[in-house]
């Protein structure tokens, strides 16, 4: 049950609400991977986050099962919940060379 938070619609990840949510959760990872995502800038949609993290993991190769398995997670409570479960599987990675 997803529900959607009251913001402008156009409202993008910012670098502040990515350290709150940091703070805030201590929750486990579903999948004990993480993608090579920075989220900061990108729309804040929820549906957005959503496919933004999955074409990500598809490019990663994680199966499908670990991919639902996050968003079906990620889906179970509120916009705060998603987008501290999404962060949870991302990790900015340095470029190799």
């Amino acid at each position: 049950m997803l529900t959607h938070k009251k913001n402008n619609p156009h409202t993008k990840v910012k670098s502040n609400s990515v350290i709150k949510v940091k703070k805030l959760r201590k929750m486990k990872q579903v999948v004990n991977k993480t993608v090579n995502l920075d989220l900061v800038g990108v729309d804040g949609n929820a549906y957005v986050l959503l496919a933004t993290f999955k074409r990500q993991a598809k490019k990663e190769n994680w199966s499908e099962q670990e991919i639902e398995l996050v968003m079906e997670e990620a889906q179970s409570k509120d916009y705060d919940y998603l987008l501290s479960t999404i962060l949870t599987h991302c990790e900015v990675k340095p470029e190799e060379e």
